[in-house]
């Protein structure tokens, strides 16, 4: 894997784990689907480069190492929601909301996919 972060105190990834980090200690909201729109150009074909899973744990990795020692209790719950609700916001803009069709691909229930939608502040 080449070197995604080569500044680590100017990267983009760097600067998404302090965002996360603070996060735990209790700061922020999660990021919004236009967030992801914000990543510039070149770090989006850097990307490609890797896999979904070795972007993931680099990701999980490095939000580790700034948390240091601390660890929350519901630790997989905030890594989860991390990753689901931008999942839910590419499936439903690619499927132009439609719920049924978005909860097939998501191979989950309508009634999980609003619940869960409900909880991100998705508009059902």
């Amino acid at each position: 894997m080449d070197n995604l972060a080569s500044s680590p105190q100017s990267s983009p990834l760097v600067k998404d784990q302090q965002k996360d980090a603070s996060e735990v200690h209790g700061a922020a909201t999660l990021k919004s689907a236009e967030g992801a729109a914000q990543i510039d150009q070149d770090l989006a074909v850097r990307l490609d480069k890797h896999s979904l899973e070795s972007i993931v744990e680099l990701k999980i990795s490095r939000f580790l190492d700034q948390i240091g020692s601390y660890y929350p209790e519901d630790l997989h719950s905030l890594i989860m929601k991390k990753v689901e609700k931008p999942l839910l916001s590419q499936i439903l803009r690619r499927t132009g909301g439609n719920q049924v069709h978005a909860s097939k691909i998501l191979g989950i229930n309508r009634n999980t996919l609003r619940k869960k939608m409900k909880l991100y502040g998705f508009s059902s």
